[in-house]
């Protein structure tokens, strides 16, 4: 029974986005358009990988009521409640520990090919991970990227990637050199507490 659950689990690429997506976010619950877009899966898609991760009782669906913004007749938006049918992880299936395990150990953050693409986001001078990164939901920041001359339009990519491969949004700083050396000279308590608790160091010319 197991081993043909796991079958069914990963042999999708599609599937293993949406299964990054519900175990990385267990509290969560996406409606089809907030799966596809975060996902970054095609509508269609999302719809049989549902289906067939609900037939294996991974995921639930309830029907929930929610705020839409409707044209009027004189283009105006105006509020009004719609059903909407939304999806979440069964916390309760079998395997779902091991399961968000297996996605926490898999978060795409291998240091050499990390580091090479943030390297190309502008004149980096520091790169650090923590939070879904290491698994520690305590801290007070994903990922800290200190340096000058940032690619916006890169940026904006590369965020939009990791957040793909990572299956949740990140929660991320991008400053510049002298901000940084600012807040670090005035002991400013957020870059104090992200480089004195857990984290992993992919670029460091700074010295700290």
């Amino acid at each position: 029974m197991a081993m043909d659950t796991l079958e069914k689990l990963f042999d999708s690429p599609v599937r293993a986005r949406l299964l990054k997506l519900f175990l990385m976010n267990p509290d969560a619950q996406f409606s089809t358009a907030e799966a596809v877009r975060q996902a970054k899966v095609q509508p269609r898609q999302f719809s049989v990988e549902a289906r067939r991760l609900a037939g294996i009782g991974l995921i639930k669906s309830l029907q929930a009521r929610t705020v839409s913004l409707a044209v009027g007749a004189k283009n105006t938006k105006r509020p009004k409640m719609i059903t909407v049918k939304k999806f979440f992880v069964n916390k309760d299936f079998t395997l779902f520990n091991e399961l968000r395990l297996v996605m926490l150990k898999s978060a795409p953050h291998a240091k050499g090919h990390l580091a090479a693409k943030i390297k190309r986001l502008g004149s980096i001078k520091l790169a650090v991970l923590a939070g879904v990164f290491i698994n520690n939901p305590a801290s007070r920041v994903d990922m800290l990227i200190v340096g000058d001359a940032f690619n916006k339009s890169r940026m904006r990519a590369f965020i939009q990637w990791l957040e793909s491969e990572i299956g949740k949004e990140l929660n991320y700083v991008a400053m510049s050199l002298s901000e940084f050396k600012y807040r670090m000279d005035m002991y400013d308590r957020f870059v104090r507490d992200v480089l004195e608790f857990p984290h992993e160091t992919l670029i460091n010319k700074l010295g700290v």
